[in-house]
């Protein structure tokens, strides 16, 4: 499989977080539509995703880009704060307040060659991402938030009054999150050469931005558009102790002896004309989050780019349907502390 960086240019707000397996999704629906994304069509992939997957996406990150190089800012490795805590001081108070202000850097800073560095030089918090945002962007004010988010109203037009009123009528408010303007975000995938070229990969991602992403598309939210796609090597370090996750995952039975991780319960929904069966919701998923770490139990396993596995039987509506269990990958070492 290749991987590729793709980046994702923010148009509007966004109703739904930008994570990988609902990115999967939506890419499925785009080659559903035409079936010349895929060789072979869409029905030929999704039977073999179980043993066979054809494209695995990570979840959309901030990325720094500045005259030199090119900055990803990663989730943070679900590993105990302590593992890589090097604060020796005998003030208890001191002690205390430094904890508190690193368990705030939640963003892992890695460059374009993909490796990873754990210790507190490379973990930033989201004010310190910001204001690298802002400065490399030329932006004057690089106090603003890198991520906001905001609260929009909602109504139904009662037909017999043209006007709100109470219980299903009445004006109630969502949350959506609005990134800063010009800024630009990265997505991993990586995409099997017999299914998937460059090409498809960036016309699908350019179809989803263009009709919009997750929750209220049809309203305006989620437009993207796509900047550049640059194929990256796989990362191949000596000694590699575990595996980051880069996206949420049903991690494979008995493949790993420790595991470190966020849960995550996605729970989905169909699109299009599925809305209207009379069994629109999926079946509720439990997942590993973005930033979990696996260690494998063999060493063969850190020549695979990704882990985990296809989740099936999520649907009454559609019995065929798939979830993206599946994350890429990228292999870290493992503090001293871990032993």
């Amino acid at each position: 499989m290749k991987l590729f960086a793709i980046t994702i240019k923010p148009l509007s707000p966004f109703g739904t977080p930008l994570k990988g397996d609902t990115l999967f999704g939506s890419f499925c629906w785009q080659a559903a539509y035409d079936d010349t994304l895929l060789k072979g069509g869409l029905k030929h992939w999704i039977d073999q995703y179980p043993d066979k997957p054809f494209l695995i996406v990570s979840s959309a990150f901030p990325q720094v880009i500045d005259a030199s190089e090119t900055i990803y800012a990663l989730p943070r490795p679900a590993v105990p704060q302590g593992w890589i805590d090097t604060d020796d001081t005998n003030d208890c108070a001191e002690r205390l307040k430094s904890r508190k202000e690193k368990k705030g850097r939640r963003w892992l800073l890695v460059g374009e060659d993909l490796q990873i560095t754990l210790d507190w030089d490379h973990l930033v918090d989201d004010q310190t991402l910001s204001r690298r945002i802002a400065s490399a962007m030329g932006m004057k004010n690089t106090d603003c938030r890198f991520i906001r988010q905001h609260t929009r109203s909602h109504n139904t037009i009662n037909r017999l009054t043209n006007t709100t009123g109470k219980g299903f009528f009445a004006p109630y408010s969502m949350d959506n999150f609005v990134y800063l303007p010009g800024m630009e975000l990265v997505v991993f995938a990586l995409a099997e050469e017999e299914a998937l070229t460059e090409k498809n990969l960036l016309t699908g991602f350019e179809r989803i931005g263009a009709f919009g992403f997750g929750r209220d598309a049809s309203t305006g939210l989620g437009r993207f558009g796509i900047g550049e796609c640059e194929e990256l090597t796989l990362p191949r370090p000596e000694n590699p102790g575990a595996l980051l996750a880069l996206g949420p995952c049903v991690p494979g039975a008995d493949e790993y002896d420790r595991a470190w991780f966020q849960p995550f319960v996605r729970f989905g929904r169909h699109g299009a004309d599925l809305l209207h069966t009379g069994r629109p919701f999926k079946n509720p998923v439990v997942m590993a989050d973005e930033g979990a770490v696996f260690r494998p139990k063999t060493r063969e396993q850190f020549s695979r780019p990704y882990l985990g596995r296809a989740v099936t039987n999520i649907s009454k509506a559609q019995p065929e349907a798939v979830c993206q269990g599946y994350s890429p990958v990228l292999p870290m070492p493992l503090p001293a502390q871990e032993g």
